[in-house]
């Protein structure tokens, strides 16, 4: 079971509230620091997670990540409540549900059987992400680390 397998189940249908829409290429999903609370699963389509900062005295954007069919996006702000951390832009076409968070809290509360491989998703969403920021982050330390000897 995963999220996809519960959007054809009656009882989710009754309790969780989504939506399936499509969005074109480039077009934006997500905003940076937007509100909201609803998670987004990946039906079609390629998406990029991307986030800006300052640098050099000009806006810079960084891709975070690149998510496909199967995958979703979402889920932090659905357990914290706080404002998007990045902005998600469509790199294909795509067709994506989104999902209202807190409903899918209580459905999973309310549904611990399902609700336990829902969230046994979501974590290890969680983790393959983390182990990529891993990576990342210790690459970006070897160049810093090399360029300051050198």
């Amino acid at each position: 079971m995963n999220i996809l397998t519960l959007l054809d189940d009656p009882l989710f249908s009754k309790i969780v509230p989504f939506e399936k829409s499509v969005y074109r290429k480039q077009d934006v999903v997500l905003e940076e620091g937007d509100e909201g609370q609803e998670v987004y699963f990946i039906l079609q389509g390629e998406v990029q997670v991307r986030s800006s900062f300052m640098a050099g005295g000009g806006k810079l954007s960084a891709g975070l990540a690149r998510l496909g069919e199967n995958d979703f996006f979402g889920e932090l702000a659905m357990f914290d409540g706080d404002r998007r951390s990045a902005e998600v832009i469509a790199l294909t076409d795509c067709e994506i549900v989104r999902i209202d968070g807190p409903s899918l809290i209580r459905f999973m509360d309310q549904n611990p059987e399902k609700g336990y491989f829902v969230l046994r998703e979501i974590f290890m969403n969680l983790v393959r992400h983390l182990r990529q920021n891993n990576i990342r982050t210790k690459t970006v330390l070897q160049l810093y680390l090399n360029e300051s000897a050198a």
